[in-house]
């Protein structure tokens, strides 16, 4: 996956890159990535040799020259640093000129990324007191991390400030450091997430993974951990000449939406509170959800609301009432994602009239998103697509634009659908009529 794909990186992005073990290979390869201009700017010190990494390089020694600079037009990836200073290195950018700058972007529409930090191009680092320099309107905020310190000594020739690095992580000078010193230090107030504003996405960026040996289990454990403070965690190497190579995995929050708001009324009872093995369908379904890692599950009702909701009382499920459930199918997909799109990178939409849906299923389209950049991947048997199928983030605009009784498979006609083949239709089945329920209840799959 691309770094700019994976950060979803638009013209309204105000990007601040933070941390050490990479950022300024980070900044540089998401702006060749980006097929249209963006304008690069450092907050912090930057290295002289760095800047022939963009396509064009403007300094500013006052407020009053961002003005002159963006009266011409911004082409490539346009770098704007203060002026050379001693030890080859570029002054950091004022609040005011960075400003300025961020003005400018808004009002021509374009992307700006920022690299807010210094490391002495070493893999970890903590903060000072005044670090990191981030302004307040950036939207989204990477905190890198470079994993080719893990297993080393902690020392000042491995992390930059190493004795307050040890201080906020309760360990000492000369300790190997461990992925739980990282993980402590991404965790902490006074480290990865100090100065990082309000409302703007969270990342952490684990990079050089090509200098390590962690398996998958060990990246996922570490990742749903920090996935309470960050709404992104990212695995990969932001130095691989092959953009599509740069991210490996990229774990965030998936929603799981169960859909039970309808009334059944060609069936004749309501089918998600038909029993199954002993406990309501839709009961089944959310479980199926919580043990596939979906987090939150909101689960939308509207008729039979308060028995629908009494059925997952005992588990832990975010419940939304849709009072205009009538009107169609839309106005459930939309009351159940409204309540989460702000949390979340993408969402599972589940049908409450489908107990025994698998899942493994429901891992794969995880896995699917977490390793590959798509708008919607879907569960695919014999030829055709079928329930449940991932959303992600890009698409929850269109999602929320939804009316009348259509779900989210009409756009399939607008976005390219990632077809997740399932050989087992019996798993996926709709039980839509009574002797679809008998069949059910014989089933011993």
């Amino acid at each position: 996956m691309r770094l700019r794909d994976c950060l979803r990186v638009s013209h309204r992005s105000r990007v601040a890159i933070v941390g050490a073990g990479g950022k300024s290979t980070i900044l540089f390869n998401i702006a060749k990535e980006l097929d249209s201009p963006v304008v690069l700017a450092a907050t912090a010190h930057l290295c002289t040799d760095q800047l022939n990494l963009a396509d064009a390089h403007a300094i500013i020694e006052r407020p009053a020259d961002v003005r002159r600079i963006f009266q011409k037009p911004i082409r490539g990836a346009f770098l704007l640093t203060g002026p050379i200073g001693a030890r080859d290195r570029t002054r950091g950018l004022s609040p005011e000129e960075i400003d300025f700058v961020q003005e400018n972007c808004d009002r021509l529409g374009l992307p700006l990324i920022i690299e807010a930090d210094g490391s002495r191009r070493l893999p970890l680092k903590a903060p000072a007191e005044h670090e990191p320099p981030i302004p307040g309107w950036v939207n989204q905020v990477v905190v890198v991390a470079g994993l080719s310190g893990l297993g080393q000594a902690l020392s000042e020739e491995v992390v930059f400030r190493a004795q307050r690095f040890a201080e906020i992580t309760d360990s000492r000078m000369g300790q190997q450091i461990t992925l739980k010193m990282i993980e402590q230090y991404l965790l902490a107030e006074e480290g990865g997430l100090r100065n990082i504003p309000k409302d703007a996405v969270r990342n952490v960026f684990f990079n050089q993974l090509d200098q390590v040996v962690l398996d998958g289990q060990e990246r996922e454990n570490l990742s749903r951990g920090l996935l309470d403070q960050y709404h992104r965690v990212i695995w990969g190497n932001a130095a691989q000449p092959v953009p599509e190579e740069r991210v490996v995995e990229r774990f965030e929050r998936v929603a799981g939406i169960v859909l039970a708001a309808g009334a059944s009324k060609r069936f004749g009872r309501p089918k998600q509170l038909l029993e199954w093995r002993g406990k309501p369908f839709v009961w089944h379904v959310v479980q199926k959800g919580i043990q596939a890692g979906l987090h939150p599950i909101v689960v939308v009702t509207g008729a039979h609301h308060e028995m629908v909701e009494e059925a997952v009382s005992d588990l832990s499920v975010v419940r939304v009432h849709n009072p205009d459930w009538e009107r169609g199918l839309s106005t459930s997909v939309k009351s159940g994602l409204a309540r989460v799109a702000d949390q979340i990178g993408a969402a599972v939409f589940l049908m409450s009239d489908v107990p025994q849906v698998p899942r493994r299923l429901i891992e794969k389209l995880i896995l699917a998103h977490r390793t590959k950049n798509g708008f919607i991947f879907s569960a695919s048997c014999q030829g055709r697509f079928i329930n449940p199928v991932l959303f992600d983030q890009n698409c929850f605009e269109d999602l929320l634009r939804l009316e009348g009784d259509r779900g989210g498979k009409v756009l399939f006609e607008k976005y390219p659908v990632e077809a997740l083949e399932w050989e087992n239709p019996e798993e996926v089945k709709d039980i839509d009529r009574e002797e679809d329920y008998e069949w059910l209840r014989g089933w011993s799959g």
